[in-house]
């Protein structure tokens, strides 16, 4: 699955999709090993074996990279949750295991987590189309583990509840990295969040 950027809007060929997955990888790479600071377009073009203009044409800055690397983060959950459905007899019950298994795997790496969510907040209305990315890909996991079709009509209440608790898990992660919340209550919170919002809380009944 494509992450959105300037070519990840249309198709790509085979040779494309590698030197981009080329480019994520190496960002990553550089986030982990220096956080914030060490991802530099310039060393990400020259890890990745490709030319400084070749990534702009892929990811016009570096916050739209970053941000489309963690969209390729969520894409990936999606497609582990495929394979291993969330667990839960009652629609919440899964939801929340969802947003337990995301934060599982963004909080296993924490310098690339901060890095990524920085990029998230302080990327301004140029990385609009890559956040939208992150948001819609969300929803539709969410949609999906609580087993319900989304409409392509005008938002309904539980559209907005859904986008609402993706709004609720962002601003946990941020919270997580700027040291206001422990790792251990983001879980907890996202729980009661998924409850109120989708309707078993006491704001939802």
């Amino acid at each position: 699955m494509s992450s959105p950027g300037v070519d990840g809007d249309r198709d790509l060929s085979p040779a494309q999709e590698e030197r981009r997955r080329r480019i994520l990888g190496a960002a990553v790479e550089r986030a982990r090993s220096g956080g914030w600071d060490g991802v530099q377009m310039r060393e990400v073009a020259r890890e990745s074996g490709v030319a400084l203009g070749t990534l702009y044409r892929y990811f016009p800055s570096k916050e739209f990279l970053l941000v489309s690397v963690m969209h390729e983060q969520v894409a990936g959950l999606a497609d582990r949750l495929a394979v291993r459905p969330p667990r839960g007899s009652e629609p919440v019950e899964r939801v929340a295991d969802v947003l337990r298994r995301a934060n599982r795997a963004l909080l296993r790496e924490p310098s690339v987590t901060e890095t990524l969510i920085r990029a998230l907040v302080t990327g301004g209305p140029s990385v609009a189309p890559a956040v939208a990315g992150v948001r819609d890909l969300m929803r539709r996991i969410v949609t999906d583990a609580l087993g319900e079709e989304e409409s392509g009509a005008a938002p309904s209440d539980r559209t907005v509840s859904i986008d609402l608790l993706t709004d609720v898990w962002l601003a946990s992660l941020v919270s997580w990295i700027t040291g206001i919340e422990p790792a251990d209550r983001l879980v907890d919170k996202l729980s009661e969040a998924a409850a109120v919002l989708l309707g078993e809380g006491p704001a939802g009944r």
